[in-house]
């Protein structure tokens, strides 16, 4: 998985050298955790300072969702369906670490009683730039601990496509393909389109890979064939989303 990170530049008034000095990371980057509902669990988040300035710290927690084009949509804690930000708490809140050292964060989560399936959340680690009684150019830097909760029984993997159009371009039949998850945990998608003219398959098109689609999310994949010969063909959408089966779709088009 890729680290979720944001630098935030903040622009002042009068000249100051700027810091790009930005050293954080954290681990886990993303932690998936069996819990049973009813208890208490205790996550160790380790927050590091690699470089060669000390860094002041401050931890927020968010909601989030993945939208379908791909951005990352980020809301108040609890304030989503799916959501187990508002089940923790983290300490300590606010925190400095020194260069080249760590601080280990710890969040509590309460699991509630009658749950099923996934629930996520992201513990944001923001740096808070000194204050200085000039001007010029700081830089923030944000990084994210992704976390998935699942319940021993009752994770289910599945979806369906629920869109498939074809547009010609300068450049080859241009695809949108829409992916409805309609499981109870994040999955990631892989698949092809198959290309045919009669009964011969003339394009394989790979999508795509590892697709990111959180619990009821839907994801628009956008793929693009080679240019195309004049006539009428059929295209085959097969995704693979880590059920036990492929999900798939079928159009036809004609190339003028």
């Amino acid at each position: 998985m890729k680290a979720i990170v944001t630098t935030i530049l903040l622009v002042l008034a009068a000249s100051y050298p700027a810091t790009a000095d930005l050293s954080l990371d954290v681990a886990p980057a993303k932690l998936e955790l069996q819990v049973t509902p009813g208890t208490t669990q205790t996550i160790p988040i380790t927050v590091r300072n690699t470089g060669a300035q000390s860094l002041h710290i401050q931890t927020s927690l968010v909601d989030f969702t993945v939208a379908p084009g791909g951005d990352y949509i980020f809301a108040k804690p609890g304030s989503m369906h799916y959501s187990m930000a508002g089940w923790a708490t983290v300490n300590p809140r606010e925190f400095d670490v020194a260069p080249n050292s760590f601080q280990l964060v710890r969040m509590t989560i309460s699991v509630p009683r009658g749950i099923s399936g996934e629930y996520s959340g992201i513990a944001f680690f923001q740096t808070r730039p000194p204050r200085h009684s000039g001007g010029g150019i700081i830089f923030s830097e944000r990084v994210a601990s992704k976390i998935y909760l699942y319940t021993a029984a009752g994770v289910r993997f599945d979806g369906v496509v629920d869109g498939f159009a074809s547009k010609q371009t300068a450049i080859g039949e241009r695809f949108l393909i829409g992916f409805k998850n309609t499981g109870n945990a994040h999955i990631y998608l892989n698949g092809t389109i198959q290309i045919r003219r009669g009964s011969d398959t003339v394009q394989r098109v790979t999508l795509p890979q590892q697709v990111l689609v959180e619990r009821g999310g839907r994801r628009v994949i956008e793929a693009y064939s080679q240019k195309l010969p004049p006539g009428k063909y059929t295209a085959l959408a097969l995704i693979d989303f880590g059920g036990p089966n492929l999900a798939g779709a079928q159009t036809s088009f004609i190339v003028k």
